[in-house]
């Protein structure tokens, strides 16, 4: 919006003939003196919300000069890129009825007439003022209909002020990288698993087949990650209607799964909470739509709950939700890398209370580590790392150039779910060394056929299984 304001000594105008078909103000004419005129182009892009501030900026230059007196006229001629006129009238209408709140005499000239006018000026050195007005960008809170930055939402403590935080810290950061989800993007193991999950949230929610698009999210985290993600979902979630889609960002791993009904919160936390037992113990909800709580601005209106998790760091980091965009009902997952790196860093959170994190069977990028305690127990480890592996079971060798504590350390780091060592005992025995990560500090010998019928089992409960390659080293 921009604005030519000027102290006139006095100002006459008529309406001459019509602009535009079927102009929405009758013709009119008006004498006046001693009055700021606000000449007017409402731009192609300005919204409603940007009338108090253009009304303000008038009124504040009428106090200059002690006036009562303010004219609101409409003139295209400031800009190449105008409004259409619904929407340019209706701004006038809203910055007249802001000014005749604050108690000013307003006269508004009428929209889509071509008018005469004749003014006088008293050419002193403050008597013209221009102004560009545009909205800011956001994203902002709202409350009580009050349209607010974050930053003062913030300090007014009406928002969390953990999405400013960084989420992550170094235990956290490092734990992920075991996984292959690395600062600046993922390795081949953090692929599985987020190819993983997606899989999962399709079996979980009957889905089965999904197009994929490419989405417009460049940050997912903090502000500008929850702006950037709901802007991305907001884009497809419009056009949504009986097929699931995933949306992918300039992030590896940041996949959004987009799914064409609305889920409800004990449902969207269950499947969460599946994944991690306790996690969203630890989750926050959030508010964001065109009309109340965190706002982006947009061209629709939308409704979506957003379901946020508190890392370890005491940050924010968005999980999914579920809501309303137009027509359409939706429930969004992701970003997929946010939820992987908010499980594992929940590990870490359970490892502060003594108890071991672990993901799910299924899950585990490496599933089973073999681990002689000594060269000579080398073939008897191989042979037991064929057999699993004949069965289906993500496995590695583990060979013994280091110490066993240090491999036995690996492994736990990586959180692969079954440490299997092998030693004399075992190799005369037919037996395994086992550790689970699921029995917290046990150990326990199994029989092979024990071991394998046990492997069977747990690959036969997961949803899926693929191979994975390289191995951990």
């Amino acid at each position: 919006m921009r604005i030519l304001m000027i102290h006139l000594k006095d100002i006459k105008y008529w309406a001459v003939e019509e602009a535009i078909e079927n102009p929405p103000d009758p013709p009119s004419k008006f004498e006046g003196n001693e009055c700021v005129a606000g000449f007017i182009s409402v731009e192609e892009g300005d919204t409603p919300d940007l009338s108090h501030e253009a009304a303000s900026e008038l009124a504040q230059h009428a106090n200059r000069f002690k006036l009562n007196c303010i004219v609101v006229y409409p003139f295209a001629h400031l800009s190449s890129s105008l409004a259409e006129p619904n929407r340019a009238v209706n701004i006038l209408k809203s910055i007249e009825d802001e000014l005749k709140k604050m108690g000013f005499t307003v006269n508004r000239a009428p929209f889509g007439w071509y008018k005469g006018f004749s003014i006088t000026c008293p050419g002193h050195p403050m008597c013209e003022l221009s102004r560009t007005i545009t909205s800011p960008k956001g994203p902002f809170y709202i409350k009580d209909s009050n349209k607010i930055l974050i930053k003062e939402a913030i300090e007014n403590k009406i928002f969390d002020n953990s999405v400013l935080n960084n989420p992550w810290d170094n235990d956290s950061i490092g734990a992920q990288e075991k996984f292959g989800i690395l600062s600046d993007g993922i390795n081949s193991i953090g692929r599985y698993v987020i190819n993983s999950l997606i899989e999962w949230f399709n079996y979980k929610n009957n889905i089965e087949n999904v197009s994929i698009y490419s989405g417009s999210h460049k940050e997912i985290y903090g502000i500008d990650g929850l702006s950037s993600t709901i802007k991305s979902c907001l884009d497809m979630g419009r056009y949504v209607k009986d097929q699931s889609i995933v949306i992918q960002g300039l992030i590896p791993g940041s996949e959004i799964m987009i799914l064409p009904f609305k889920t409800d919160k004990s449902k969207f936390n269950d499947m969460i909470n599946e994944l991690m037992n306790g996690i969203i113990n630890d989750t926050i909800e959030i508010a964001s739509s065109s009309q109340s709580g965190f706002n982006i601005p947009y061209d629709i209106d939308y409704d979506l709950d957003l379901i946020l998790y508190k890392s370890r760091n005491n940050g924010l980091v968005l999980l999914g939700g579920f809501g309303n965009v137009r027509e359409n009902s939706i429930t969004f997952i992701g970003p997929i890398r946010n939820i992987a790196s908010s499980l594992i860093d929940y590990g870490l959170k359970m490892a502060d209370k003594g108890k071991t994190p672990s993901l799910p069977f299924w899950l585990s990028p490496y599933q089973v580590a073999i681990i002689p305690v000594k060269e000579t127990h080398e073939d008897y480890a191989k042979e037991i790392f064929n057999e699993v592996f004949s069965i289906g079971i993500r496995v590695y060798y583990d060979p013994p150039g280091k110490s066993l504590g240090t491999r036995i350390r690996a492994a736990g780091k990586s959180w692969v779910p079954i440490i299997a060592v092998v030693g004399d005992k075992e190799k005369e025995s037919s037996t395994v060394n086992l550790r689970k990560r699921w029995l917290q500090g046990s150990q326990e010998v199994l029989q092979l056929d024990e071991f394998y019928n046990e492997l069977k089992m747990l690959r036969s409960q997961s949803p899926f299984n693929r191979p994975i390659s390289p191995p951990v080293s």
